[in-house]
């Protein structure tokens, strides 16, 4: 990836939930990089800190979320001229003041959401949500909004786009509803867009036409996309490169082809020979012994060690670092990488 422009770095990122129950250590030292133009997938079993990751990196934490550590790098020059950010070097997102904030979430970041049911405001046409937030970060003259407004529907496949305008929400199916989020979502045309499952409350037929309609829209506004999701069939299907994550850590990641052809971290291993393959015949489906770690009360060392069969002593003493490993883009989180080598050499060098 060194012929690449870095669009995105994060470092280090800790992030807390104060409850009742106790604190929730939802994030423990997150870091990834992502690049311009690509498709960075998040993936991981519910609870993993996928959404996490994306609210605190957008500064969206509900009250009870708090990020006590880490650092957001926004390298894209465009968005800086938008912001009139005049600083040498990238945008600390977190430190950023709330008015410069809340622009970057038009002008450099932008959410769709998990569930296009719920996103929308129930009281509000299509067209008033569309030009709410156009009017904000473009402000264009009336009509001038409305023609971007009916513009970005038809771009959205959403026709006629004057009928479409003026509906509420509840007139129209979840696949259009999701539409309309991703048509919000490029109203300011951002340079990232976080997609947090964005096809979860969809049927199968409308998922696979949605998912494209993304790919095509991210190279028509030239857009990197970070996809949340635990289906690793739309991971195959639409990403560039993975971060599989566990229990609030990125373990592992790698471009997509080496992440399924030769994953590395004993977790990723598990997770992927446990979806089934309707070419293989099992007398029982594969699964990850052990349980999800209560998070207000973590493991100690390497998260996964309970669960792991590679794991040591120094597992449950010391959390393990994210390093490169074979390649200088496959970076793996394990302290016992040379026996998980070892195990794939014998087996014949893959999963």
């Amino acid at each position: 990836m060194k012929d690449k422009e870095i669009l995105m770095e994060v470092k280090d990122l800790v992030t807390r939930f104060y409850t009742e129950d106790g604190v929730v250590k939802a994030l423990e030292g997150v870091s990834f990089t992502l690049y311009k133009g690509e498709t960075l997938a998040l993936v991981g079993e519910t609870g993993c800190g996928k959404s996490v990751t994306a609210l605190s990196i957008l500064r969206l934490l509900p009250i009870s979320g708090k990020t006590l550590k880490g650092e957001v790098l926004f390298y894209d020059e465009e968005t800086k001229a938008r912001l009139k950010y005049n600083e040498k070097g990238p945008i600390p997102v977190l430190t950023l003041e709330p008015q410069d904030m809340l622009k970057l979430r038009g002008f450099g970041m932008s959410l769709i959401t998990q569930d296009p049911m719920t996103s929308l405001n129930p009281v509000y046409t299509v067209g008033d949500q569309l030009m709410e937030v156009i009017k904000l970060h473009k402000k264009l003259p009336d009509n001038e909004t409305k023609k971007l407004a009916l513009k970005l529907l038809e771009d959205v496949e959403l026709t006629p786009p004057e009928e479409i305008f003026n509906k509420y929400p509840h007139q129209l199916s979840g696949g259009q509803r999701q539409r309309i989020v991703i048509s919000i979502s490029l109203a300011a045309e951002p340079a990232l867009i976080f997609a947090d499952e964005p096809t979860t409350a969809l049927d199968v037929t409308i998922q696979a036409r949605v998912l494209e309609l993304m790919q095509e829209l991210k190279e028509e506004f030239q857009t990197s996309l970070i996809l949340i999701t635990h289906n690793l069939g739309i991971v195959a299907e639409t990403s560039d490169r993975v971060g599989v994550m566990y229990a609030g850590r990125v373990v592992e990641v790698a471009d997509k082809y080496t992440l399924f052809n030769r994953p590395l971290h004993p977790y990723t291993q598990g997770l992927i020979a446990a979806v089934p393959v309707i070419t293989e015949k099992r007398e029982e489906l594969s699964y990850i012994p052990g349980t999800v770690p209560n998070l207000i009360h973590p493991p100690t060392g390497c998260r996964f060690h309970p669960r792991c069969p590679y794991a040591t002593d120094i597992c449950k003493e010391k959390i393990p670092e994210l390093k490169a490993v074979e390649t200088d883009d496959h970076f793996v989180e394990c302290w016992n990488i040379d026996a998980v080598i070892k195990d794939l050499a014998e087996k014949g060098g893959a999963c």
